[in-house]
């Protein structure tokens, strides 16, 4: 009986190419030695900024200062249809962060509170910030918060800046293998309209201090997916991303899994979803 148990823990699980991409995970000897810049991403509009005072009558510097006053928070510029807006994080009780409309994105002034429903769960939480946020296709921002309910958890959502909505990605694990502070995300342009997402769920524990996560989750946004497209669940059976490369629309991945220090490098040809 425990014998099929431990068979059970210890059976690999398989990663997922989305059937859209039409191609393999393949397995490759070496990962790339020349790499291109990255393409410019059209759809880039959110800056991180320090937040100086209390709301509304708040100022946007560069940088933070241990002063007591001073906070974290993004500026979104705003495009035609849509108003800049700004995300202030919590400078004191209660600790929830707030979206505001600015009069422009040459007066960062605020001059419009909006209201919130950021998850079912919401009324549950003791408060909740943003800690990263990025831009998306189709006016979206990508949004880890951190929200205490008893215990301080990240979630990721798609916050969509025109219908001023929020829909949940879900429960996500901070990445620290390169040092802190950690990540719960990374985005990159795969094409200057199409922004890729890598996020990390379900953490293991393999001794005190060191986690890995089961799954690396990597998602395109673009046009023509605008709720996004899961194109590869990465397994920890084939490592957890280390580093990554767009070499024309094919990805490569250098992965590793702590469990057993194996390394794997992959590509995923991505032409048929680009």
């Amino acid at each position: 009986m425990f014998g099929l148990f431990k068979s059970k823990a210890n059976a690999k699980v398989a990663s997922v190419v989305a059937p859209e991409v039409g191609h393999p995970l393949k397995r490759e000897a070496a990962f790339p030695t020349t790499i291109p810049p990255l393409p410019h991403a059209d759809y880039n509009h959110c800056t991180p900024v320090a937040v100086v005072g209390r709301s509304p009558a708040v100022t946007f510097t560069k940088d933070a200062e241990e002063d007591g006053q001073t906070t974290t928070g993004f500026l979104i510029a705003g495009v035609v249809g849509t108003p800049p807006l700004a995300i202030v994080n919590p400078l004191y009780d209660p600790w929830t962060f707030e979206i505001w409309e600015l009069e422009s994105n040459q007066s960062p002034r605020l001059v419009k509170q909006r209201p919130l429903k950021i998850d079912a769960e919401q009324t549950n939480w003791f408060s909740y910030a943003v800690v990263d946020g990025a831009s998306l296709p189709g006016q979206q921002l990508m949004l880890t918060v951190n929200y205490t309910a008893p215990m301080v958890r990240s979630a990721l959502y798609v916050y969509d800046i025109k219908t001023n909505s929020f829909r949940k990605i879900g429960r996500v694990e901070p990445d620290s293998s390169s040092g802190m502070p950690s990540r719960t995300f990374e985005t990159w342009p795969a094409t200057p309209d199409t922004a890729m997402v890598l996020y990390h769920t379900d953490a293991l524990r393999l001794k005190a201090e060191v986690y890995v996560r089961r799954f690396d989750h990597l998602v395109i946004y673009s046009p023509r997916y605008l709720n996004g497209l899961e194109v590869l669940k990465l397994s920890l059976d084939d490592g957890n991303v280390r580093r990554w490369a767009m070499v024309g629309k094919t990805l490569w991945l250098d992965t590793f899994d702590r469990r057993n220090n194996a390394s794997f490098i992959w590509s995923l040809d991505l032409s048929t979803v680009l």
